[in-house]
C-alpha cells in the first residue's frame, strides 16, 4: 500500500487539470478520496475514472465551494460515511477577465467567492475533524499571480494573493493542533484546459522563453509536490509556499 493508505482526503476542483492530477496521485498512494466540482455529471464521471480498480475509494460530490450550506452538506456526507478528513486540498478556481476599470462587481465577487472564500469555508469545516484526529494537512493551490500582477485579471490576482496570506494565517493559528497549511505556486502547466494555448506557436514560444526550464510544467509535477506536503516528511513544514514553476519567480 502507498504512503496515504488509510487516510481520507477532500479535494475541491478534483475533476480536471491540476486537481485531477493530485486526486490520481493520492489514489495511487492509497487514500480514500472525496472530490468536488460544481457539475454533478463531470464529478461523477471523474470519480469513476480515477477509481480505476473499482475499490470504492473515490466519491464525487457536487458542491459550489462558495456556498457554506453546500460545503456543510459535504462534511455531513463524509461524517455519515464514518470518515474523518485528514487531508484537504483547495484547488477550485475560476478566472473572469476584463479591464479593472470596467470590472463588474458581480465578476469580482464571484472570483473571490470561489477562489478565496471557498478555501476558507472548506478549511474551517474540516478543522474540527483534524483537531479531533490530532493531525491534519491542508494544501492550497495558489498561483504565479500570488506574487506578480498582470492586466485584466485583477480579481484572480487578488484572490490568489489572498490564498497565500490565508495559508500563512491558518498555518500560524493551527500549528498548535498539529495541522500544517501550505501553498503551491504552479507555473505554466500543460493541462487539458489550455491545449489551444500550447498549440499556439507564438504563445508557446512566449511561455518557453519566459520559463528558465524552457518548457511547460506537467500536472503530475504539481501532484508530486502536493503528495510531499501531505507526507510525514513535511510534518515540520507549515506556512510556506513552494513554487513549481520552472524557475520563473527566481528569474524575475
Amino acid at each position: 500500500m502507498g504512503i496515504l493508505a488509510g487516510k481520507v482526503a477532500l479535494l475541491s476542483g478534483g475533476s480536471r487539470g491540476i486537481g485531477r492530477a493530485i486526486a490520481e496521485k493520492y489514489y495511487e498512494e492509497g487514500a480514500k478520496l472525496y472530490i468536488l466540482s460544481r457539475h454533478e455529471d463531470e464529478i461523477t464521471r471523474a470519480a469513476a475514472e480515477i477509481d480505476r480498480n473499482k475499490e470504492g475509494r473515490v466519491i464525487g460530490l457536487a458542491c459550489d465551494v462558495s456556498s457554506e450550506e453546500q460545503v456543510n452538506a459535504v462534511i455531513d456526507t463524509i461524517k455519515k460515511n464514518g470518515d474523518c478528513v485528514e487531508i484537504l486540498v483547495n484547488c477550485a478556481g475560476i478566472n473572469l477577465r476584463g479591464p479593472l476599470a470596467e470590472m463588474p462587481m458581480e465578476n469580482w465577487d464571484k472570483v473571490m467567492a470561489v477562489n478565496l472564500t471557498g478555501a476558507f469555508l472548506l478549511s474551517k469545516a474540516c478543522y474540527p475533524m483534524m483537531k479531533q484526529l490530532g493531525r491534519g494537512k491542508i494544501v492550497n493551490i495558489a498561483s504565479l499571480m500570488s506574487e506578480i500582477g498582470r492586466p485584466t485579471i485583477a480579481p484572480y490576482t487578488a484572490s490568489k494573493g489572498g490564498i497565500k496570506m490565508f495559508s500563512r494565517a491558518a498555518a500560524v493559528e493551527w500549528a498548535k493542533d498539529n495541522i500544517q497549511v501550505n501553498a503551491i505556486i504552479p507555473g505554466y502547466i500543460a493541462t487539458d484546459i489550455n491545449v489551444s494555448l500550447q498549440q499556439d506557436e507564438n504563445f508557446n514560444r512566449y511561455i518557453c522563453e519566459r520559463t528558465p526550464a524552457g518548457r511547460w510544467g506537467r500536472p503530475d509535477e504539481i501532484a508530486a509536490t502536493a503528495l510531499f506536503l501531505v507526507s510525514r516528511g513535511a510534518d515540520f513544514i507549515t506556512g510556506t509556499e513552494i513554487a513549481v514553476d520552472g524557475g520563473i519567480l527566481a528569474a524575475l
